[in-house]
């Protein structure tokens, strides 16, 4: 079976179960589509702790690096969501003692702080996995996330995806802990001359994590 965890910016997000499908011939082995809303999930909407980065502080080091491309990422990368052990530690954000916004939903709207933000904006979201049983595989699922999202699983990166009106999705099964997962989308809704929105545009130009 699988199991969906969806999230959401246009679209919610959830975890998801599925029982797991395929057709076979000789040659081919093609897994039926995710059918995300028929199968047993769990919401992950509502509360989402956020750290506003227009800086990218949380994504570059020093050399302008990503954290993500670096075997042992710094905890300075707002990814790995880490804790100040010790008074001396340097660590300069908290996800805990930061505020909130709703998902599914734009920032832009929550807050008018960020009414006309345009760039990037940390969510996130911490939650225990669902029973499942040994035959389940667990997906996360975002109906949408406005523009790009990158994202992150305790730490580890799941993947990109570009395009703030389509749902995508990602297996998860062998990422997930029993308690106290850390689930982090790093959303950016940058306008490019080479992108949609390109740089003069005649629509309002959204960022968050929305619903479907």
């Amino acid at each position: 079976m699988k199991r969906f965890l969806s999230g959401a910016l246009w679209a919610c997000a959830c975890l998801a179960q599925f029982a797991f499908a395929v057709q076979t011939s000789s040659t081919i082995t093609t897994e039926l589509p995710l059918h995300a809303y028929t199968r047993a999930a769990t919401s992950l909407n509502g509360e989402w702790k956020i750290i506003v980065d227009p800086y990218e502080n949380g994504y570059y080091n020093y050399r302008y690096e990503p954290f993500d491309q670096q075997s042992t990422p710094s905890q300075n990368a707002y990814f790995t969501d880490s804790k100040q052990k010790h008074p001396g530690d340097l660590l300069e954000y908290d996800f805990d003692k930061s505020t909130s916004l709703q998902v599914p939903g734009d920032w832009n709207t929550q807050t008018d702080k960020l009414y006309y933000y345009e760039g990037t904006v940390w969510y996130r979201k911490t939650f225990d996995a669902p029973a499942t049983k040994k035959s389940d595989r667990t997906f996360l699922y975002f109906g949408a996330v406005n523009y790009r999202a990158d994202v992150y699983l305790n730490g580890k990166k799941l993947g990109v995806h570009l395009g703030g009106f389509t749902p995508f999705h990602y297996e998860i099964t062998d990422h997930l802990k029993a308690k106290n997962n850390s689930l982090v989308v790093k959303v950016d809704n940058k306008r490019h001359a080479d992108a949609v929105p390109t740089l003069n545009t005649d629509w309002w130009n959204y960022g968050g994590i929305p619903a479907m």
